[in-house]
């Protein structure tokens, strides 16, 4: 889908390497309480090998797999799930080391994954769902533009255990093209 993306400076977004796994394995052993209460995926990483096997079967399963690197280190995830390849969607999940929030990089690191979606792909509606609460999470699709189009009640379930209710954000190819014009 997307090759390697150079964002900035400081800022690389390349298809997920095995060689990663150690970095996510280790991002979800020190922060797991944290990411524990957002993230389904968090359940499955238990061991590196979990982790390997997921890196291994995106793939298989449909789902783009993608590293955002920060100064040369591993620094969070982007996955793309939930594709239509009949209707020309994708949904985006994301997380990022929670050391390295609040510095922009995760808004820089989507904004330039979209630009590359919907420049040199099919995709024409991009979705975000963020679980109801996690604000620093909901902030990146409203600074990038897409629509809150309602809340999908228990849409999903914490790797605690706990259901979270998911805000449901899209932003179509046309509304993106017009956010390009206007900046032109």
């Amino acid at each position: 889908m997307v090759q390697e993306i150079i964002v900035d400076n400081n800022i690389i977004v390349r298809p997920t390497l095995m060689s990663d796994a150690p970095p996510i394995f280790d991002a979800f052993s020190t922060q797991g309480n944290y990411l524990r209460q957002w993230l389904p995926i968090a359940a499955d990483f238990n061991t590196l090998d979990d982790v390997c096997d997921y890196i291994e079967n995106c793939d298989c399963e449909g789902i783009g797999s993608y590293s955002i690197v920060y100064n040369g280190q591993f620094a969070g995830h982007i996955a793309v799930k939930n594709i239509s390849y009949l209707s020309h969607i994708s949904e985006l999940g994301y997380w990022l080391t929670k050391p390295l929030q609040g510095r922009g990089i995760m808004t820089r690191s989507i904004q330039a994954f979209i630009n590359q979606v919907f420049t040199k792909t099919a995709v024409n509606r991009l979705v975000i769902k963020c679980a109801v609460g996690n604000e620093r999470s909901r902030r990146i699709p409203i600074r990038l533009n897409f629509k809150l189009e309602g809340v999908e009640r228990d849409g999903e379930m914490s790797a605690d255990g706990h259901y979270n209710d998911l805000e449901v954000f899209s932003l179509l190819k046309c509304e993106y093209e017009q956010l390009i014009n206007q900046k032109s």
